[in-house]
């Protein structure tokens, strides 16, 4: 006599049931790293604004931030006003600013270092060592700034 087999056989239901946790998991992981490049992303533009604002402030006041640079300043003169203006909101979004000769330039242009995580901002956490690169793990923006 022949058996006919009816209905599912309990191991095609595991089979299937660990196929779809597979795809599952797949997904899970392809949303986790969206959620990053996001987050990335808007670390990145939030830099690229603070930058920009401590640059566009530095070229309307050209002449104080040269004194600027040279020493430290107080947060009674004007330039440093600006600039605990700029840090404050850079530590409100949990990074760091730095103002640093650019490398590779004959001409003293400052670039403005943002960076966040475990990155400091300065020439030798963001970029390669007299050079004008970021570093691979780098998480920071380097904007020139143009006085």
């Amino acid at each position: 006599m022949i058996n006919n087999q009816k209905g599912v056989g309990l191991i095609e239901i595991i089979a299937s049931l660990v196929i779809l946790a597979v795809a599952v998991m797949g997904f899970i992981a392809l949303q986790y790293r969206t959620l990053e490049a996001a987050s990335e992303s808007l670390n990145r533009v939030e830099a690229v604004n603070i930058a920009r604002n401590l640059a566009e402030r530095m070229y309307v006041s050209r002449a104080s931030y040269k004194d600027c640079l040279k020493s430290s300043c107080s947060g009674t003169t004007f330039a440093g006003k600006d600039w605990s203006d700029v840090n404050a909101l850079a530590s409100q979004r949990g990074m760091n600013v730095g103002v640093f000769t650019c490398p590779d330039t004959q001409n003293g242009r400052q670039c403005i270092y943002v960076a966040w995580g475990e990155t400091d901002a300065n020439p030798g956490s963001c970029t390669e060592t007299n050079k004008f690169s970021y570093k691979s793990d780098a998480k920071c923006v380097v904007v020139e700034a143009y006085q």
